[in-house]
């Protein structure tokens, strides 16, 4: 007797779970095929951004445009935060969690050379960063939310942050002003065109550099080109320095801690025949561990101590933080990654190895859980292979609907 009842019991949950599961597969499908019918919507979003680009904390038309659609879908929009950042709410009836939805709204200083009907109307500048697709995928999310609205499990927000190109960025400050509150989880995705198209890129932990600066100046005597002897010159003592810290990352670093040090800007003099005062040298430090972010002020400044003692010179050097190093959680990118494959398969996900490039979307991982993937949009058969910051930079628009059916089903799950 005990026994049949135990049998009828698990006969019970087998059938629960079935048709738990046929439910979720009957979701998915809706999902996909709503994002696909709204595809066309997300091209014409996307394209309007891309010929109207605008550089960081002047997305003046982007975010008029992204606030004039929010209200038109009917959501509660705030505007004004963070300079030109916009922010959409969509209430759900019962829901006890907030999800949040980021996309990155600023254009680069660059100049567009692809030869297409929606290229950039802005002089001088473009969205060589994929930018415009960003945004356009989260719009099309919240119409696809807005169209799947009952079966919502989360109240969600629409975050639209200005100015993740530059230093300090957008995120730190939207995330001062509030744009987290009440929020429990963070999401965020990014057009990567070195990745095959339709192919989500994830990983756990260490996923994007902090992206530091430096700044060094090596000050010496000044003085005529022909006597040298009477002079501290700090053009020499800059290329000692040069080589010197580019032997930091393969003497005195850890080789399995990834470290980049780049110089990338070198000034000084003014005539071909005089030795100037000082010369100044700028460039990034990018890390993958916070301590080893730490060491690296004290180890750059040793180096340029070193060198310019030995030559009687003085320096200046500055070591100026940026964004801190983007974490991926691992219940929340396990999550998104489960997401990913129950709409779209196993074969559109693969594993990245660290990026050495910065985001400011760690300044929100900081504060609450979330993760942050890439969506491939490389396809190399219709030239579309460029990286990103290219002025010739390209994307395959076919894949554009999937970022708002991904976004769109993690908001249905509680």
């Amino acid at each position: 007797m005990a026994w049949g009842f135990f049998k009828r019991q698990s006969d019970t949950i087998t059938r629960e779970n079935v048709k738990e599961s046929m439910q979720d597969k009957t979701l998915t499908q809706e999902i996909v095929v709503g994002a696909k019918k709204i595809h066309d919507y997300v091209i014409r979003l996307r394209r309007n951004f891309h010929e109207y680009p605008e550089t960081g904390f002047h997305e003046v038309r982007t975010s008029h445009v992204i606030a004039e659609e929010l209200k038109r879908l009917g959501l509660h929009v705030q505007t004004g935060i963070a300079k030109t950042g916009v922010v959409g709410t969509l209430p759900v009836h019962g829901a006890s969690r907030t999800v949040a939805f980021r996309a990155d709204m600023d254009a680069l200083p660059i100049a567009e050379e692809n030869d297409c009907e929606f290229k950039s109307k802005h002089e001088g500048i473009s969205h060589a960063c994929g930018h415009d697709a960003n945004m356009a995928m989260l719009l099309g999310a919240a119409r696809l939310m807005v169209q799947f609205k009952d079966k919502l499990k989360r109240q969600v927000k629409f975050i639209f942050q200005p100015c993740e190109e530059q230093h300090p960025g957008g995120a730190k400050l939207m995330v001062e002003q509030g744009v987290l509150h009440g929020v429990d989880e963070i999401y965020g995705m990014h057009i990567e065109p070195n990745m095959p198209a339709g192919v989500f890129g994830v990983r756990y932990g260490a996923t994007m550099a902090a992206t530091d600066r430096i700044v060094i100046t090596i000050i010496g005597k000044g003085g005529h080109a022909s006597t040298p002897h009477l002079c501290v010159d700090p053009v020499v003592i800059a290329a000692e320095v040069i080589l010197a810290i580019q032997t930091i990352v393969s003497r005195m670093i850890n080789p399995l801690s990834p470290c980049v040090i780049s110089l990338c800007q070198l000034s000084g003099g003014t005539a071909f025949n005089i030795i100037p005062e000082k010369v100044t040298m700028t460039g990034t430090v990018r890390t993958l561990c916070k301590e080893l972010r730490y060491r690296m002020p004290i180890v750059i400044e040793d180096t340029i101590k070193g060198i310019t003692s030995r030559y009687n010179a003085a320096y200046h050097f500055e070591y100026l933080k940026g964004h801190p190093l983007l974490n991926n959680p691992q219940p929340q990118l396990n999550f998104i990654q489960d997401k990913i494959i129950e709409l779209f398969g196993s074969k559109s996900v693969e594993r990245i190895d660290p990026r050495m490039g910065g985001e400011d979307f760690s300044y929100y991982l900081e504060k609450i859980q979330g993760a942050y993937v890439f969506l491939g949009a490389g396809n190399p058969e219709k030239g579309i292979d460029q990286p990103l910051h290219s002025p010739r930079f390209q994307l395959d628009e076919e894949v554009l609907y999937r970022g708002p059916a991904l976004f769109s089903y993690i908001a249905c799950n509680p």
